[in-house]
């Protein structure tokens, strides 16, 4: 932020945008879209990245699982996907829905750890020697 200001304040001043790019070091295309970027939008802040979709469904179906495991325990996945399209109008698939079981934090507070004492991933049950 504080070279976009320093730029277009020399600009203002009176160097050129070629002068600015030498003096800055940087190239005389981004003085013109520093320029630019003032004019049209009045600031000089760069715009937030978003890196891919929000994530709707995810939150959607984090919400509604721990009721539903609540309520449906012994369902089969197919089961769960096709209570949420019709509780929610939204379609998953059956891997989405896996993904999102396993995600789901244990319940149980000694499942957390593996017997070496290394952090367990969520959801994910402490395996049985039987």
């Amino acid at each position: 932020m504080d070279l976009r200001e320093r730029v277009v304040a020399a600009v203002d001043g009176g160097m050129t945008q070629e002068q600015a790019a030498v003096t800055f070091r940087v190239s005389v295309n981004t003085v013109g879209r520093y320029l630019a970027r003032r004019r049209n939008i009045g600031s000089l802040a760069p715009t937030a990245q978003r890196h891919g979709p929000v994530p709707e469904k995810r939150q959607q179906l984090q919400a509604w699982l721990p009721d539903r495991l609540g309520a449906a325990a012994d369902a089969t996945l197919a089961e769960h996907v096709s209570a949420f399209a019709s509780q929610r109008g939204v379609v998953v698939s059956a891997a989405t829905m896996s993904r999102a079981i396993a995600a789901l934090p244990a319940d149980d507070p000694d499942q957390a750890l593996t017997p070496r004492g290394r952090r367990r991933r969520p959801g994910r049950p402490l395996k049985s020697k039987a």
